[in-house]
């Protein structure tokens, strides 16, 4: 390694004195432990050359102008280092002769089993977002890691602040910053890049790098580090990366899902220093569903995750949550959002309570994974109502017309290998049936959707309605409603169901619109004046 390490930076400081241009200045460094013992094979990179260390512990490859930092992938046998509480596995790229890097080991070396927090869109926009984040967010993190026994880490999966138009919410992220660290979490909370985390309009960011991505991800990576990187705990790789792809400096809604050149030749070098063996979770902002089939890059990386026996992919983004299963055996979760429906309820578009996911990791399995609502308890799983509801305030209401003998059911977390049963008068009556998936949100309202949370958001609140808001944002598609016909429309129901790993949740609870203000209605802060687009 270290022979080959010398031969690139050679033949790169070839190639410039034969054209001519000054000899490119070597990124280089140590590793060791805190005893000062050298570590070898430990994965370091600017984000686009990717080397390991020797056997003394050295690591050297020549300086890319458009790199911004330098980072180790963190090894699974040492701690994660901190720094004011956030992960601190990087340093910026300057003019140093040498960057070295230091880590602890961990008392009882790679850890067998641990927790994994998927964290996705805090986007908070307004200062009392950030409060909401704070006491009902981070806060119920920290409490729940106490009760998940074990060593516990966490990813956001983008949208952390929510910058839009020409309002920028990036002063925010330093606040976001000091409230994700390790001790008001209760653990290291690493960082995925999403579509809103950027400045608007550009003018105020950096010129120094060759593209839009590059320019806008400084943002983010002055606060938080970089937005590529990968490291290791236990059998598990977790590698981060910024799929937000923007086709224009002007205009912030313009962007799609999609990886660089770059960024692939990047992920191609890292994965090859992982072992086959091990479990491999890429975390992005936008879902590859939908896009891995218009982007060849996308495809690519979906490739080489598919090629390995254990991969999966978590992403944010839609405010929903879905599991997908790909025919070839990868399977990606959806993460519903910390700030739900934008913080103006408890609930994601599709009904689901502001929240977040938590994956048991043992070994190089998934073993169990649970969705958490934010202050509820966590055998909170579904939503009961009845087929004849009406739901809604004074904007505008929704009447539903399954009829009286009908329940509608929203399990929130459902995958494959999970099962259902309905219980009439304490005697198993049946099973859940899942509904169609539909997109309409016109009446009749019949379709797949969870009208009880459209009720609040749209009707009570006036989302769509007001404040230039848009509806449809507010009606998502539901990967997760289900329907039961009632033998006794007059009995007393109980709806159980049991996840992939065996864990019962039941519900006998009827929801109904007087629910609103324990379910749905979020605290009254001061909110800041309006703006427009």
């Amino acid at each position: 390694m270290k022979r080959l390490v010398l031969v690139i930076a050679s033949v790169a400081i070839g190639i410039a004195a034969f054209a001519g241009k000054p000899l490119p200045k070597l990124v280089q460094g140590t590793v060791t432990d805190i005893s000062g013992k050298p570590l070898e094979g430990v994965v370091v990179s600017d984000g686009f050359t990717v080397v390991r260390t020797d056997a003394e512990g050295k690591y050297c490859f020549p300086r890319i102008p458009a790199a911004y930092y330098v980072f180790v992938s963190v090894p699974a046998a040492y701690e994660v280092p901190l720094r004011q509480g956030l992960p601190c596995f990087f340093k910026k790229l300057e003019d140093r002769p040498a960057y070295d890097f230091v880590f602890k080991p961990l008392k009882n070396g790679p850890e067998k089993e641990f927790n994994l927090f998927l964290l996705a869109d805090p986007q908070c926009q307004w200062v009392w977002h950030v409060r909401r984040l704070r006491e009902e967010g981070i806060a119920d993190v920290k409490a729940y890691a106490r009760k998940c026994k074990g060593p516990d880490y966490a990813m956001t999966l983008g949208d952390i602040a929510y910058s839009e138009g020409h309002r920028n919410t990036n002063y925010l992220l330093p606040m976001i910053r000091e409230e994700m660290s390790a001790d008001k979490a209760g653990m290291p909370v690493f960082q995925t890049v999403g579509n809103h985390d950027f400045e608007y309009p550009l003018a105020a960011v950096e010129d120094g790098s060759p593209t839009i991505s590059m320019r806008r991800d400084r943002i983010f990576e002055d606060n938080f580090g970089p937005a590529n990187y990968s490291f290791n705990r236990g059998d598990v790789h977790i590698v981060s990366m910024n799929n937000v792809c923007f086709e224009t400096f002007g205009y912030p809604g313009k962007y799609h899902g999609d990886f660089s050149d770059e960024q692939l030749a990047w992920f191609e070098q890292d994965l090859a220093a992982v072992p086959e063996d091990k479990l491999v979770i890429l975390c992005v902002h936008i879902p590859f569903e939908g896009i891995v089939q218009n982007s060849p890059n996308v495809a690519r990386i979906y490739d080489l995750l598919d090629k390995r026996s254990h991969a999966r992919i978590v992403s944010g983004h839609t405010h929903t949550i879905k599991h997908i299963h790909y025919p070839n055996g990868v399977s990606e979760f959806v993460a519903g959002a910390m700030s739900g429906c934008w913080w103006w309820s408890k609930n994601c578009a599709d009904g689901a309570p502001n929240g977040y996911a938590v994956w048991k990791i043992r070994g190089n399995e998934v073993v169990s994974d649970i969705y958490k609502g934010q202050n509820f308890k966590d055998d909170y799983q579904m939503r009961i109502y009845r087929g004849d509801s009406e739901f809604g305030g004074s904007f505008e209401r929704f009447k539903l017309e399954h009829g009286s003998g009908c329940l509608l059911v929203n399990v929130w977390n459902w995958d494959e290998g999970w099962r259902s049963e309905v219980y009439e008068d304490g005697k198993l009556a049946g099973q859940l049936e899942k509904m169609p998936l539909s997109g309409e949100f016109e009446a009749p309202y019949n379709g797949s959707k969870d009208w009880w949370a459209i009720g609040y958001n749209v009707g009570v609140v006036g989302r769509g309605h007001s404040q230039g808001s848009t509806r449809k944002n507010y009606c998502s598609k539901n990967y997760h409603m289900f329907k039961y016909t009632l033998k006794n429309p007059s009995a007393k129901v109980k709806v159980v169901v049991y996840d992939k790993s065996g864990r019962k949740y039941s519900c006998s609870k009827i929801t109904t619109a007087d629910d609103y203000d324990a379910l749905a209605k979020r605290p009254q802060y001061p909110v800041e004046p309006g703006w427009e687009e």
